[in-house]
């Protein structure tokens, strides 16, 4: 019986300290000091991929969860070309020729004219994944995960300013083409918005039309010029 309990206890022992070691060898990841340096290549690789292109083009899925609601969910496309960009998001679309921004309204159709700023284009292409850095935020390598016959790399971000809206934001990135396949952003709020990245075009011929809203193609649109001189 004597027998019995040592080896017990002795088992005990062992096991405590492989918990011990565990806990110690387990990264902590408390500031950007912190952040793995693979996820931060990957990851700017990315951006560095969609910033260099002549033009961009996504097709996109977004779908917003809130607490004790219906998911909200929108398919849109975004086009990009230097400083000029198209956006169709649900019922609205944007146009931005660089200059200006014009906002259509398909539901109500009015269109809208809006002087271009810097908060303008937050769903441009370039914009996605830009306001990401490694000095805002703490980066954390995932595992590879195979998904529709395309190896993904896995990251989350954290955000380092307390006030934040955001708990974290995952990635999800093709280790082939080395863009963005899913984002998915959860708020301290308690919902969530996944972006679904349904395909990428880049470096394809983009007429400077596209950025323009041509008021003959919408009869009966009302337009308001809201630009400030």
């Amino acid at each position: 019986m004597k027998s019995k309990t040592s080896f017990l206890f002795l088992s005990f022992l062992i096991l405590l300290c492989l918990m011990s070691v565990s806990v110690i060898a387990q990264k902590q990841y408390l500031s950007t000091k912190d952040s793995d340096a693979e996820a931060i290549k990957i990851f700017n690789k990315a951006k560095s991929l969609i910033k260099n292109a002549v033009t961009v083009s996504i097709e996109y899925k977004m779908t917003t969860y809130f607490p004790d609601s219906k998911p909200a969910v929108i398919n849109g496309i975004a086009k990009q070309k230097g400083k000029k960009y198209f956006i169709e998001s649900g019922d609205k679309s944007f146009y931005c020729d660089g200059v200006s921004l014009v906002v259509w309204n398909r539901t109500q159709n009015i269109a809208q004219i809006n002087n271009m700023d810097e908060k303008s284009g937050l769903m441009a292409p370039e914009n996605i994944l830009k306001s990401y850095d490694e000095k805002k935020y703490i980066f954390v390598l995932g595992q590879s995960v195979s998904s529709n016959k395309k190896t993904l790399q896995q990251m989350t971000l954290k955000p380092v300013e307390k006030r934040s809206e955001y708990s974290k934001i995952e990635f999800l990135i093709d280790k082939k083409s080395g863009l963005p396949e899913e984002i998915k952003m959860f708020m301290k709020d308690g919902s969530k918005t996944f972006l679904k990245i349904n395909s990428v075009k880049m470096n394809q011929n983009l007429a400077n039309s596209v950025f323009i809203f041509n008021k003959a193609e919408h009869p009966g649109v009302s337009v308001e010029d809201l630009r400030m001189d």
